[in-house]
């Protein structure tokens, strides 16, 4: 079933239309991931990192704690890193949803890398904290995040029901 909603508005705040071609992307990287980790954190969120290898994941968890699990996959085109807003919506996500939120901060690169790297941040966020209840993801992000759900969803071998929701965000629809 495919429901589509209107963006609300205090979303399209923290969202800015960015224009791609892979090579400004490669070089505009650097550039992202200053950004990110110089944005500051929602209040209410806190941050800690998952270390690589092969890459990190930045976990948000609300301030009073949370017993369910998301994995994100951010958007970008398979080639550009987490922005300043993704780390905005991570935290309103964990917020809003009292859940820990895992965004994965996958490799750039073409097929089939971002796809390997899902099913990756799958088992290291299995590992952390238990199975995810939710798999989301926004452009690039949510093809990742559907092409990983159904396969991680048989890797649960406890009786607890893996992905659960899938939330998957694609612009201009």
């Amino acid at each position: 079933m495919n429901t589509y909603h209107i963006i609300d508005s205090a979303l399209r705040t923290i969202a800015l239309p960015m224009p791609f071609h892979p090579v400004m992307a490669g070089l505009g990287n650097p550039v992202q991931d200053s950004l990110f980790a110089w944005t500051r954190n929602m209040s209410g969120v806190k941050l800690r990192i998952l270390p690589g290898p092969p890459f990190d994941i930045h976990v948000f968890e609300p301030q009073q704690g949370a017993k369910d699990s998301i994995l994100y996959f951010h958007g970008g085109a398979f080639f550009c890193k987490p922005s300043p807003y993704h780390r905005k919506l991570a935290g309103l996500y964990a917020l809003e949803t009292g859940c820990r939120l895992y965004l994965p901060d996958y490799r750039a690169g073409p097929y089939p890398g971002p796809y390997l790297d899902a099913m990756t941040a799958w088992k290291r966020v299995t590992t952390d904290g238990g199975i995810p209840r939710g798999f989301a993801g926004d452009s690039a992000g949510a093809a990742a995040c559907r092409s990983s759900q159904p396969r991680a969803e048989t890797c649960s071998s406890s009786g607890s029901k893996a992905g659960s929701c899938l939330f998957c965000i694609q612009p201009g629809r």
